[in-house]
């Protein structure tokens, strides 16, 4: 009978705490709610786009709500959160940069625009890294009512800075390390890439100044490719290839305009995860010079669309393993 009780009890409980915490958030004060607080630990205000927070110095329980700006930062810098959300599109879940294998035994609580409050409530964090994506202001005020909540410039939402020619994945890196108090691990994580890029560079050769690369996108029956911005530009760009890009943001391609991106390396991104042969055999993909010439690539978008440091790696995988071919 005490068992039966119980259970009818918890779920109860959770329910009445749960609406307190979402009618807290309508306090006045909700914008700055951590200035209000006597923090258990100590704590330093940190001024971001939605808000001002107290970050504690030392946090051990984070959660990373945008995969891309925050959980791969996190993941780069050896910290593993408490829980993540995932991206969710054609019923597929993605995280963009960092593999499910790598935050394996960290809670998943949902839907980057949809996180579920029952589930980072349930985690008890000292600090959520969210975005400025979907309902920002509501998600702000809802998860600072949980525990300090810090909104993580995504890369349009700083017009200070040049993006085009500062790569996002480096200053974001920076961000979250200087957030968490490990900047010096951030340096050592960027001379890691920075030393991997000679390496390639080595590896190339002659071929370095020889080629001129091409990335495509497909899916959902659109074709589209990269603007100077994106991640894999720049990697690009710290390698020293010449490569195809269109003057601001991801533009769909048509049939007709697709030649335009023809080039001595092509590298088309699986949005659909489809076989190597729907690509080689597609009218669109196979009349091009570089798949002739077998110098076409298929590649995950879980790798390529990546925005974080651990995305940008994984591109250098690619790129060891394809690039050097043909030399």
């Amino acid at each position: 009978m005490k068992k039966q009780s119980y259970r009818l009890i918890k779920p109860f409980l959770l329910m009445a705490f749960s609406l307190l915490v979402i009618t807290a958030c309508y306090h006045p004060v909700i914008q700055t709610p951590h200035l209000s607080w006597k923090p258990a630990v100590e704590c330093r205000v940190i001024q971001h786009k939605l808000g001002e927070t107290c970050v504690p110095f030392k946090p051990q329980r984070i959660i990373a709500l945008a995969p891309r700006e925050t959980l791969d930062p996190l993941i780069a810098l050896g910290i593993k959160p408490i829980g993540f959300t995932s991206y969710n599109s054609g019923g597929k879940e993605g995280l963009f940069g960092v593999s499910f294998e790598e935050v394996k035994g960290t809670k998943n609580v949902g839907d980057s625009l949809q996180p579920s409050l029952e589930k980072i409530l349930m985690l008890k964090p000292d600090l959520i890294l969210s975005s400025d994506f979907g309902n920002a202001h509501q998600k702000y005020k809802l998860l600072s009512a949980i525990a300090p909540t810090v909104s993580v410039p995504n890369d349009a939402d700083i017009p200070a800075i040049d993006w085009e020619n500062k790569a996002y994945f480096k200053e974001n890196l920076r961000y979250i390390a200087k957030l968490i108090g490990q900047e010096t691990k951030a340096e050592e994580v960027l001379n890691k890439y920075q030393k991997r890029t000679e390496e390639l560079k080595k590896r190339l050769g002659n071929q370095l100044q020889q080629i001129e690369v091409s990335v495509l996108f497909y899916g959902e029956g659109y074709i589209w490719t990269m603007d100077k911005s994106a991640t894999v530009s720049h990697v690009l760009t710290d390698i020293g290839l010449r490569h195809k890009f269109v003057p601001r943001g991801e533009w769909n391609l048509s049939i007709e305009t697709i030649n335009e991106y023809d080039a001595d390396v092509l590298f088309i991104v699986d949005v659909d995860e489809r076989s190597p042969s729907f690509y080689f055999q597609n009218p669109m993909f196979s009349a091009l010079k570089v798949v002739k010439n077998n110098r076409a690539y298929i590649v995950s978008q879980e790798n390529w669309r990546g925005f974080g440091i651990s995305g940008a790696n994984k591109i250098l995988d690619d790129l060891f393993k394809y690039l050097p071919e043909g030399g």
